[in-house]
This record gives structure tokens, sequence and C-alpha cells, in this order.
């Protein structure tokens, strides 16, 4: 647990914003005591690996200069679909040291890249010693990253003056921001799937009883939406993302097909990507000297996952028991953006636009509550009496009007706008409350990293 009255920061690095929370551990509980969220610089990020660490770098002590934040203490997250893999796994019930030795053989079972340079952590989902005295098998959660994928999230972080505490997994980090501050009110009772849309990713996390059951990546973002508006009226993508943000809006069933709700002012959050705001600390110092390349990477996954230290798998061929079972693989989008080489027609306004726009994404919007539903039927099967009960929507796209509702009527569960700073009481008067309420959905992951050592 972190010592009292110390601010951290959680730093999540989006491909296409970068989110900044600073929270502080007081005797009188969680304080909110800086937010800054601004665009990624374009090119630093490629499918979660940091390709640009210099610009990155510079672009993190501007938003720190911006906030005006006093801490230096950071908790960041890493994801990458190509570098990163956590999943929980099935292994025979072991002890703590046969499941250490079992491990370095498993790992080369799950991953798709090398395993002679990479960091593993792991944890079981549940202590062997509650397990029943005829269980044969047991669930363990299995992180591995590639090692160079955490160098460089560690250098350009010490690059920018910030002192990286722990890396942290995407998953755990809004489990803990939306469910586990939450325990004394029952979530922890709960099977809830978390469901991140991003701009360009998303992921769906299953958490029973506190405990991360299913992870997976989708393949659909707002990115979606973006690329079906523009091929099917026929706009640029430029047009098509600004449609999309200032006009989209999903008509439910039973619902009159009413024109779209105007656009937010500049300074509010807007659909897909809010529009940049800083709000901090005021006076704090400028940034503070970069630190030593670390000589060895740092790879903490969480609080939850104990102190476990990292491990180097080693270059081993694994048994041939065959693997557990697993998700129907996600498509990967394609690599290169969708951009029209001629400019289209221009962009329709009026009533009818909300009805033309809502119309171009039903397709993409079908194919998504395809998706969650396959990944929550394939964990509804694997449970035993424990479905999901509730869907809490967070990330960018979750502020597209009507979206939870839509989810809800496709999904016949209840869908919820993700609240991470609902339970942080906010100290900074630089800070409204409005602004907290336009931007809070897409905090969840820099909120959970922030409080990674505060609560539990």
């Amino acid at each position: 647990m972190a010592s009292r009255d110390q601010n951290v920061i959680g730093l999540d690095i989006g491909t296409s914003l970068i989110k900044m929370v600073e929270i502080r551990s007081a005797r009188s509980g969680l304080q909110l005591t800086g937010i800054g969220v601004r665009p990624t610089p374009p090119g630093v990020i490629d499918n979660g690996i940091i390709v640009d660490s210099e610009t990155l770098s510079a672009a993190l002590r501007g938003m720190l200069a911006t906030m005006g934040t006093k801490s230096r203490r950071v908790v960041s997250s890493v994801a990458s679909q190509s570098s990163l893999v956590v999943r929980p796994i099935e292994v025979p019930k072991s002890t703590s040291e046969e499941l250490a030795d079992m491990m370095q053989w498993e790992v080369e079972r799950y991953i798709p890249f090398a395993a002679s340079e990479v960091i593993m952590d792991f944890k079981p989902l549940v202590d062997p010693e509650q397990l029943p005295p005829d269980a044969q098998n047991m669930e363990v959660l299995l992180a591995v990253a590639q090692e160079d994928m955490i160098n460089a999230y560690v250098e350009s972080l010490e690059s920018a003056g910030l002192d990286p505490i722990a890396l942290d997994i995407e998953p755990l980090a809004a489990a803990r921001s939306l469910i586990d501050i939450n325990a004394d009110q029952g979530a922890y009772d709960e099977t809830i799937a978390l469901l991140n849309v991003g701009c360009t990713t998303s992921e769906i996390s299953v958490v029973r009883r506190g405990q991360l059951a299913l992870t997976r990546p989708m393949p659909w973002a707002g990115d979606s939406l973006t690329r079906a508006i523009g091929e099917t009226l026929g706009h640029g993508r430029e047009d098509a993302e600004r449609m999309k943000r200032e006009q989209a809006r999903i008509l439910l069933n039973g619902e009159p097909e009413a024109p779209a709700a105007p656009a937010p002012p500049p300074s509010e959050a807007a659909a897909a990507e809010p529009t940049p705001e800083a709000a901090a600390e005021p006076g704090a110092p400028p940034g503070a000297p970069s630190g030593e390349t670390p000589t060895g990477p740092v790879f903490d996954l969480s609080a939850e996952l104990g102190d476990i230290p990292a491990r180097r798998a080693p270059r081993q061929e694994a048994p041939t028991e065959p693997s557990a079972p697993q998700p129907p693989p996600a498509q990967e989008a394609p690599a290169t953006p969708w951009q029209p080489s001629q400019a289209g027609p221009p962009v329709p306004t009026g009533d009818d636009l909300g009805r033309q726009i809502h119309q171009a994404m039903a397709p993409a919007l079908a194919e998504m509550a395809n998706e969650v539903r396959r990944s929550i039927d394939y964990y509804n099967q694997r449970s035993s009496g424990n479905p999901v009960s509730r869907i809490i929507l967070s990330g960018g796209t979750a502020l597209l009007p009507n979206l939870d509702r839509y989810l809800e009527q496709e999904l016949a569960l209840p869908v919820h706008l993700a609240e991470p700073m609902r339970r942080i009481r906010n100290v900074n008067a630089q800070i409204s409350s409005t602004y907290i309420e336009e931007v809070g959905c897409i905090l969840s992951i820099a909120a959970g990293l922030a409080i990674r050592d505060m609560i539990g």
C-alpha cells in the first residue's frame, strides 16, 4: 500500500489520446488533484508499441507543465496485441513452487513471439488451498510482454522526467477503478463485463468476484464507425471523423428519427475524441531531470498479482498437451488506414444527416454487438453458475450518444457508462465537476493506474 499523502500519476498512452490522472491517497480518502488529456502525436504509437520515444517524451513533458502537477511518480500501462499476451489459462492443480516451474514450460504455448527475450508474470486466480480437494486443474492469470517493448516505455517515461514505479496491464487497471473501488457496494459479488471501446482498439474483459476471468481484444473500434460513415456517404476521413464526433447518434428501436444533437463546444468532450484539456494544481515546479535508463525492465502487473519478480522464459520446447479453449480469434484491422483518394461530396446538413449517419453506422454497430455477444456467451458457457450480470462501457467511443442503450437492447443486459471518478473527491478548484463528467468515461484506465497501491 502506498504511504498516505502521496500523489501518483496514472498514465494511459493511447493511439489517439494521452490521459493523465493525478490522485492523492489522504487520510480522508482518495483525492483527485489533476487531469490531463491531449492528442497522441501522430506516429508515436503503433499497435501499442512506442516507435518515437523522443516525441512522446516531449509530449509528456508538455502535459506535466500544463497540468502543473508536483508529482513525478507514475504508474503506466502497456497494451499491444503483437507484443503483449494477457489471458487466464488452465493448468494442473499445483503448489506455488510447482506452478513456478510449470509456467517456464507453459508460457511458450500462449505467445506468438519468441520466448527468449520476454518478461513473464502470473498469479493463480484462486488460492490453490481454497480449491475443492478433488479439483484436478486451476486457473492462472498469465501476462507475457516482449522485453524491448517494456524497456521502450520505461525509457520514454524517464526521459520525460517521470519516475515509473510500476507498469500495469489495462484490464486490471480498469477493474480497479470500476469494480475494486466499489467493493463495499457489492461489486465483488457480481460477474461484470468491462467493455473498453477506443479509437483504434477495443477490449472486453470479464471480472468474476474481483478476479479477471477473461480478456480478449476485439476487431472493432471507433475507427470502424469513421470508416463506415466515409465509405457509405462518400467522404474523406477528416470529414467522416468530424461527422461522427459532431452529428452521430444511434437511433434506437421505436425512437423517432430526430435530428442529431448539436456538437458540444470546443471546451467540452466530444463523442469519440474529447477536445484536449488539462487542469491540475497550480505552481508546480518544472519537469524533473531525466533518470538513468534502467538496467532491467520494469513489469509489475498489479497489486492483485502480488510482488512476483519478473521472469525471463527459457528457450525450451513446451509440452504437447492441448491448449486451453479460446474465444474465436479476432481479425486484425487493416494496417493502412482507410482514406479515399478523392474528395467526397459536400458534407450534408439538416435534419436528414442524423438518419444518414445512423444508417451508415448500423452494420458496424451490429458487428460490435455480435463480437461482444460471442465473448460473453463464450465466458458464460465455461463458467459454473456465474454468468455476466451487467456491462460497464468505457473509452472515447463510449460517449457516442445512445451506444449504451443500443448495446442494452441488443444484448439484453444492463449497460452502464463508466464512472471511475465517482468515489474520488475532487480537491482541485480548477477542475469542474462538469468536465469530470464529460471526460470520466475515458479515464478508467488512468484512474485505475493511479490508485494501484492505494486500495485493496
